[in-house]
């Protein structure tokens, strides 16, 4: 059974699907991956769910112990190792603790990343990016007493904003009747004794039985009342966020995930014109048929500020060309003062990542002149910054700088498009995906948050 009150689940099923629209920003996927029991035979875990990236973090947790009272979420303060300063973490076992047998049709998890930690707030932890994978190699048969994991590769990377990093988590089951709903059959693995820690630490523990499974935020009422740990495991590569001379400890000013349709259509104006923008799934996708005049072009609200006035600051994006040296040109980024009108030639910009027939390359321009800098193969995603510290400016690219430190900036950017505003006679264009933008500077208090908290839309 999953639960013994059908309008209980029938709530918590409608109180979940509310939030997913209204309340959090959510990336969600699905996954044929299965559940493993913890102490079955290494060799039966699949080849297609081996985690590329190395461990970060991770507890095995022994079985449960059917006497605990465990809460149906369950949340942890961990320190991750092999990384530094910040991680990209790209993959996760999930654990769970089955305390009735029991099978189930269909089952979902959903667990957050929380990125942004500080010592002394309460919460410690801010900023949630949430995931729901949907579990299809359902039905699943689970027996009371036993430990399991699933292996989850992410469809898009999280970056930490330190080694510090919050992570919390339920699971959603349906029976016959088809419901999905939080279970307290099927529960986080809040390991009381017996686990194993294989890499970092775990610094708290977060699930208070009393407290609703919709408000876990990292609040002093939600440590558990014992010594536990969540299992989990987290895989990834190192990550530098401020890379550019004299960046370091930067905050965040302005980050977009491309992960809410909603506070995206706020913050861009996005105009399709002859061809398809998709939003709201973890990217920007802009693209157009080859003999279409106009190309999708997204710029910057002046209801959303993305570059701070005064201070210093950078700009890291990732993306990635889908077509490879098309004939008519749109950026995958272009940072100017103010945004051209849509239907008007915008220029260069004050720096770009472009394609176009000569193929893929970065542009900036200083106070000694402008430099074009090819930019290789825009078919693989990459990585660039633009940095304006100290009256420089630096470029870097897929982690290595291109340009700079001892560059004067000509102008400062305020504002920031994709795509092309200009009418052309035709394409073919250069389709493009955008999988995130980030701002980040000296200045405080200054960051666009677009997370809610907790689990639910009823977040402290």
């Amino acid at each position: 059974m999953i639960s013994t009150d059908k309008t209980m689940r029938t709530v918590l099923a409608m109180l979940l699907a509310g939030a997913s629209i209204c309340a959090n920003a959510q990336t969600t996927f699905s996954t044929d991956a299965p559940f493993i029991a913890v102490d079955s035979a290494a060799a039966e875990r699949p080849a297609s769910a081996q985690a590329t990236d190395p461990e970060a973090f991770g507890y095995v947790p022994a079985d449960p112990d059917l006497n605990f009272p465990y809460s149906p979420y369950a949340g942890a303060q961990l320190t991750l190792a092999n990384a530094g300063p910040q991680a990209q973490i790209t993959s996760v076992r999930l654990y769970a603790y089955a305390l009735k047998t029991v099978v189930y049709q269909h089952v979902s998890a959903r667990f957050r990343f929380w990125n942004a930690y500080q010592a002394s707030a309460d919460p410690v932890f801010s900023t949630p990016a949430e995931f729901v994978v949907d579990l299809t190699a359902c039905p699943c048969n689970f027996v009371a007493g036993k430990a399991y994991w699933v292996d989850v590769i992410l469809p898009k990377p999280v970056y930490t904003e330190s080694l510090q990093v919050g992570f919390s988590q339920v699971w959603e089951g349906s029976g016959s009747d088809g419901v999905l709903a939080i279970t307290s059959d099927l529960v986080p693995a809040f390991d009381t004794s017996g686990g194993s820690t294989t890499s970092g630490t775990v610094d708290g523990a977060y699930a208070n039985p009393g407290r609703s499974p919709d408000d876990l935020n990292f609040v002093p009422t939600d440590v558990a009342a014992s010594a536990t740990k969540l299992g989990v495991a987290l895989n990834g590569k190192p990550l530098t966020l401020d890379q550019c001379t004299g960046a370091a400890n930067f905050q965040d000013q302005f980050s977009e995930e491309f992960d809410d349709a909603s506070a995206f259509f706020q913050r861009w104006k996005a105009n399709p014109n002859n061809g398809t923008l998709t939003v709201g799934t973890g990217y920007l996708a802009l693209s157009a048929p080859d003999n279409a005049a106009q190309f999708p072009y997204i710029a910057s609200g002046a209801q959303a500020t993305m570059i701070p006035p005064t201070g210093n600051f950078e700009v890291r994006w990732r993306a990635v060309y889908t077509i490879n040296d098309a004939g008519a040109g749109d950026g995958e980024m272009v940072l100017s003062q103010g945004t051209p009108l849509n239907g008007n030639n915008g220029g260069n910009g004050i720096a770009h990542s472009w394609q176009d027939s000569a193929g893929f390359h970065l542009f900036v321009s200083t106070g000694s002149g402008n430099s074009t800098i090819g930019g290789g193969q825009g078919t693989i995603v990459h990585d660039i910054e633009y940095c304006w510290v100290n009256g420089n400016v630096e470029l870097w690219k897929d982690g290595a700088r291109i340009f700079g430190p001892a560059a004067q900036p000509a102008q400062r950017p305020d504002s920031i498009w994709f795509g092309n505003p200009i009418v052309a006679v035709a394409g073919p264009w250069n389709n493009v995906t955008i999988y995130r933008v980030q701002v980040r500077g000296d200045q405080t208090t200054f960051s666009d948050h677009i997370f809610g908290d907790g689990f639910g839309s009823m977040g402290n």
